[in-house]
């Protein structure tokens, strides 16, 4: 029967030798004792050779296991050396510790090959025994390499980008926000910075190469922060783009909403107000269509707090019945049937292609949008006829932040 002291092995790496393991039901441990002399030895500090061994210390590396369900583990005796030419002490270097980690190379590649199938940190985690965060280190030096990889590529074809789209995004769920900046046309993020302020947004103006930007044509964003002065001041010859989808957004929240609501609360208000009375007449006619009346109320109370996709929805995409319960509440609602149609008409402002009948036609969506009387229509349109160059200039150049917000 073969046991194993009966087996005998011997490694060697460059000035390391292995001539002793153990093994048990779990692990296998490998020995590896250096070799090297100490006349082969420079001072990293001061490139002197006038050291002497000034101690030792041992390390324990992980290692991909040869056998399923063995973990393999070497035990590495380094040198400690002192210079005698500048005072300093320092570490032998061994090819056996991918740098930076208390792992082997051959780890590392196992890693990174589960990594390139897309793992989630946490199941090579599962799968390997290592700690996450050597694999998160391991995994950000990936996406270094691929970034580096992927800027070179660009800069040996010369490219140059025309379109780009700038925006906030939250981290930590919501409690910080960070800005990005992506070339619409390669999809690559050029740059990401800490905050969502305009001073922060100014980082990348003075961090990124301007020349570079010299082709850029327009730049799409939102109209919350005041990225625009920035783009104006630094990049004078670019258009800035106002995204359609957040000009949509703040109008089913800002104005659809919010006529919506008070829709919904005069009828709540009429309910009480019938049940009130109902509650106080003695005449039992009276009461009862005080009571229904009230009932009715609760139900047009009811249908407008549940509309809210239905308004903001694309009609033609509703089906029959939501068309139909559409079309009852716009018949007995006079400001949100206005509303809805300004919606309507202000989409279809977005798809027009020639930059001067978009801005007049823009301009007689504002106008129309002040001259309603409805408070909320009236605020939204005096705040964006502000920005009317930006919107009129998605007639030249059709593009938005949707391929950023995606990623």
């Amino acid at each position: 029967m073969l046991l194993d002291k009966n087996t005998s092995i011997h490694l060697s790496c460059q000035q390391f030798d292995c001539d002793s393991f153990e093994t048990s039901e779990t692990e296998t441990r490998l020995k590896f004792i250096s070799r090297q002399k100490t006349g082969d030895v420079v001072c990293p500090y001061c490139l002197g050779s006038h050291v002497h061994v000034h101690g030792s210390c041992d390390a324990e590396l992980k290692d991909a296991p040869v056998w399923t369900g063995t973990r393999q583990i070497l035990d590495v005796r380094l040198h400690r050396y002192h210079c005698l030419d500048c005072g300093k002490t320092f570490m032998e270097e061994t090819c056996l510790k991918y740098p930076g980690t208390r792992i082997t190379p051959r780890a590392a590649n196992w890693i990174r090959e589960l990594l390139r199938w897309h793992m989630p940190i946490s199941a090579v985690h599962e799968i390997t025994g290592i700690h996450w965060e050597t694999i998160r280190n391991i995994h950000l030096g990936m996406m270094e390499e691929a970034l580096d990889w992927r800027r070179k590529e660009l800069q040996d074809k010369g490219y140059r980008p025309e379109y780009l789209a700038v925006d906030e995004f939250a981290v930590h769920k919501g409690h910080s926000y960070a800005t990005c900046v992506m070339d619409l046309v390669q999809g690559d993020v050029l740059w990401v910075g800490e905050g969502r302020s305009k001073e922060c947004f100014n980082k990348f103006f003075e961090e990124f190469d301007l020349a570079y930007l010299s082709d850029v044509k327009a730049i799409a964003m939102d109209m919350n922060a005041s990225y625009n002065i920035l783009v104006e001041h630094h990049l004078p010859h670019v258009e800035i783009v106002y995204d359609r989808y957040h000009m949509q957004a703040q109008f089913g929240k800002d104005v659809l909403g919010a006529v919506r609501l008070n829709e919904a609360r005069e009828h709540g208000s009429r309910a009480k107000e019938l049940e009130s009375k109902a509650s106080e007449t003695e005449d039992a006619t009276l009461r009862r269509q005080l009571k229904t009346g009230a009932r009715e109320e609760r139900r047009n109370y009811s249908r407008l707090k549940g509309s809210r996709w239905t308004l903001l929805a694309d009609g033609e995409s509703l089906s029959p019945e939501k068309r139909e319960t559409l079309n009852s509440i716009l018949d007995s609602h006079s400001d949100l049937a206005l509303c809805y149609a300004m919606k309507e008409e202000m989409c279809d402002l977005f798809e027009l292609q020639d930059p001067d009948i978009a801005r007049r036609k823009w301009n007689d969506w504002f106008e129309s949008a002040k001259a309603s009387g409805i408070p909320a229509l009236v605020k939204f349109a005096e705040l964006k006829e502000k920005r009317l160059e930006g919107l009129a200039a998605h007639a030249r150049h059709s593009i938005t932040t949707g391929k950023l917000e995606g990623a």
